[in-house]
């Protein structure tokens, strides 16, 4: 039983870390995209804004769920 609430904990936690990660990530695309000066002449259009920021922030979270997959099975296997 102790297990499982350890498990959640860890969800959570990088649920959370990959969900600011994402929305830190998120935040310099839109500002590369819409600060003038930038290396792009063109800014992306709002479609393509909202997409990418979606892709983004999904990418993020799913990167940290698998990093958090990897590491409890790391606790596993030391502890067995």
């Amino acid at each position: 039983m102790q297990s499982l609430n350890e498990h959640s904990r860890l969800k959570r936690l990088f649920v959370v870390a990959g969900a600011a990660v994402g929305a830190v990530l998120s935040g310099w695309y839109l500002f590369r995209n819409i600060a003038p000066g930038s290396a792009k002449a063109i800014p992306d259009p709002i479609w393509a804004r909202f997409v990418n920021v979606a892709l983004i922030m999904f990418s993020a979270i799913y990167l940290m769920n698998l990093l958090r997959r990897f590491i409890e099975r790391g606790i596993k296997g030391k502890r067995q």
